[in-house]
């Protein structure tokens, strides 16, 4: 398990003192962003230095917001080099580049208002119908891919329950696994890469994960039963197979 203690003594920005809205990209295929900072009372010199980092897949973009004392959104916040669905960083800095506080890890929202936790996007699957994809998207943002080859699947996946039964209950077992069996992550580490797909999970199982309250080793026997119970609580309230099945035959 991996745990962050924090040696440098830099404030830690809230993530609830950070709006950012992703737009969707324009005619040329570039996305856009817009971000609302509020860092009243963190006690930061007035002439630090404020930058919005953007990272997705192998892509990663700077950009100058200003300063605490008057933030000033960059003119330019194309997100030109990110492949799929980005996080966002904020960072202030001295006048000698020493970081005086960071905020990790910032899902931004969709111009609708929704969290962008899984992107979804069209790909040539060849005869698959639907993948996950965990290396376009900044770590611990996963990619839903459908197969570009079928009419209409995204809409699909948007609109229709009963796809989306078959399909996202699936995925977020993917996601669980990737994140605490593959990638071995502290699950209470609210800076972590993976932390809003806990914070997630939270919303609607209540279970401690394996070893939380404990400072034993935790057991991968006991983390996968815990992973399918989220699993398990997610389709329960999202997509009972009743009643499912009840609206495809109706």
């Amino acid at each position: 398990m991996i745990r962050r203690f924090n040696y440098t003594q830099r404030k830690r920005i809230e993530k609830q003192r950070v709006s950012i809205e992703l737009h969707e990209p324009d005619d040329g295929g570039v996305a856009t962003f817009s971000a609302t900072l509020n860092l009243a009372d963190l006690q930061l010199p007035d002439d630090a230095r404020l930058d919005i980092a953007a990272i997705g897949g192998r892509g990663a973009m700077r950009f100058a917001w200003g300063t605490v004392g008057h933030p000033q959104p960059s003119p330019d916040c194309r997100l030109t080099r990110m492949s799929a669905n980005p996080s966002f960083r904020i960072i202030a800095q001295d006048a000698d580049n020493k970081i005086l506080a960071l905020a990790n890890n910032i899902t931004p929202k969709r111009a609708a208002g929704r969290e962008s936790l899984l992107w979804l996007q069209e790909d040539d699957l060849g005869q698959e119908v639907w993948r996950m994809d965990f290396s376009s998207g900044a770590p611990g943002r996963p990619v839903l891919q459908v197969n570009s080859a079928i009419s209409g699947i995204s809409a699909a996946m948007r609109q229709d329950d009963a796809m989306r039964g078959l399909v996202l209950p699936a995925a977020l077992r993917a996601i669980l696994t990737k994140a605490l069996i593959v990638d071995d992550v502290d699950p209470t580490d609210s800076d972590g890469d993976w932390s809003d797909w806990f914070g997630f999970v939270g919303r609607f199982y209540f279970t401690d994960y394996p070893g939380e309250n404990s400072d034993e080793q935790r057991d991968k026997s006991a983390v996968i039963a815990w992973i399918e119970g989220a699993v398990d609580a997610f389709t329960q309230q999202r997509f009972p197979a009743s009643e499912l099945y009840a609206k495809a035959r109706a």
